[in-house]
């Protein structure tokens, strides 16, 4: 027995280290309310147990204001953010903290998007993308079908699109809707001006040189005018959109048009439940093909692992991914191989008489043109709007909102030297 107990004790000792898991890699992703990606990240994040992705959801404003922020003190960024299509031109002017998707293979991808939408996510050169595209918002022309027979007028859709060829058009429909129908033609002027001014390529800024060209944009004057003499003629219903009383207008048919982007449907919808089958889309005329809203999703350079960000955001804006949110959350895709899906196709709106929304919308996104905003797009939207709604209000006269326009737009701009 010693001499066994001997020669055990000779055998080494072999210690065994725990084998240790490896952490995953963590993602912050920077969202806006209602662009139904969190479902979808949260299934991304379950396949992935190499990461875990965290999601911070924040207002409008806030989103980009606190993207802003960071950028410029140098920490607090996320691995991905959402930017509205307005914000867009800002980014592209801090592409120095963005990550190029090109670097990441994005070019092998573009095929996939309607080119004006990822255009718009290029520089100028076309050497850097700032991000990938997620939905768009091609627009159409929501209109009242009773308040357009009472007032004597063509109502079936394909008509209404005739009717409403020029700018001359919609202020001569808008007096016999006035006359013989009792009904202004907008619920405010704001959406009156979007409506005129969102098809123009060049906006409130020059392309090349960035320069404010608001004041010689002889179409932009051409659109304030035009509004002007609605507001004059008495057009619009000075309604704000989406609060409590524009639900109740647009039930009642206190106004009988509603510039209608594709996500604007449901809205209406929802606010006004009883006007089922009265309202009604038409097609805008060949030259008012616009876009209002619709995102992108970018990479900050502050994020610490951007192959799986780029993964992540590859697989959320994939055709695949913008169809189910088209069907789950109403999002427009930005990937026009997935219109002919008779998810798309065949979708019709019971609500708005029927009508073929996922057709007429997929041809009014191929017609739109690439725009350019400027970085400070939101701020020269802002003096404008406030202008408009005092004219609406009865506090600056019509003939004077230009060169007020002017003068706010410029007191702004100084705030951003």
């Amino acid at each position: 027995m010693l001499s066994l107990l001997t020669a055990c004790s000779s055998v080494p000792v072999v210690e065994v280290a725990a084998v240790q898991e490896p952490h995953p890699s963590e993602l912050t992703v920077w969202l806006l309310p209602g662009t139904g990606l969190e479902p979808l990240i949260t299934e991304y994040d379950r396949e992935h147990p190499e990461l875990k992705i965290r999601v911070v959801t924040a207002q409008y404003a806030d989103v980009h204001s606190n993207l802003q922020t960071a950028l410029a003190a140098g920490y607090g960024a996320p691995d991905v953010v959402v930017i509205e299509g307005t914000f867009i031109d800002r980014f592209k002017s801090f592409s120095s903290h963005f990550h190029n998707l090109y670097d990441y293979g994005a070019g092998a991808l573009s095929s996939e998007y309607l080119d004006w939408k990822w255009i718009n996510a290029e520089s100028s050169d076309r050497s850097f993308l700032l991000a990938l595209p997620t939905d768009i918002g091609p627009l159409m022309l929501a209109y009242r079908r009773d308040l357009f027979e009472k007032a004597g007028l063509p109502s079936d859709r394909q008509s209404v699109s005739r009717l409403l060829q020029s700018w001359d058009d919609y202020i001569e429909v808008g007096k016999a809707l006035k006359e013989k129908a009792g009904t202004k033609m907008f619920n405010n002027l704001r959406i009156m001006f979007r409506l005129m001014f969102s098809q123009l390529d060049e906006q409130y800024f020059d392309r090349s040189t960035g320069r404010l060209i608001l004041e010689e944009n002889t179409e932009a004057r051409k659109a304030w005018e035009y509004t002007m003499k609605a507001a004059e003629l008495g057009l619009s219903a000075n309604i704000e959109t989406y609060l409590p009383e524009w639900g109740v207008a647009l039930e009642k048919g206190s106004f009988a048009v509603m510039l209608a982007p594709s996500w604007m449907t449901a809205i209406i919808r929802n606010n006004a439940p009883k006007a089922a089958g009265k309202w009604d889309l038409a097609e805008l005329g060949p030259q008012q093909y616009g876009n209002w809203g619709g995102s992108y999703l970018a990479l900050p350079k502050e994020g610490s692992h951007p192959e799986e960000s780029f993964e992540l955001i590859r697989y959320l804006t994939s055709p695949e991914q913008q169809l189910r949110l088209f069907s789950d959350n109403g999002n427009f895709p930005s990937t026009p191989g997935v219109y002919e899906n008779k998810a798309i196709r065949d979708k019709i709106d019971p609500y708005f008489n029927n009508s073929p929304v996922g057709k007429m919308y997929s041809e009014a996104a191929r017609k739109v043109k690439p725009t350019f905003k400027g970085p400070l797009a939101d701020v020269v939207e802002t003096a404008l709007d406030e202008v408009l709604q005092q004219v609406d209000n009865g506090t600056v006269p019509p003939a004077k909102a230009w060169n007020e326009a002017l003068r706010r737009t410029e007191a702004a701009l100084a705030l951003y030297p």
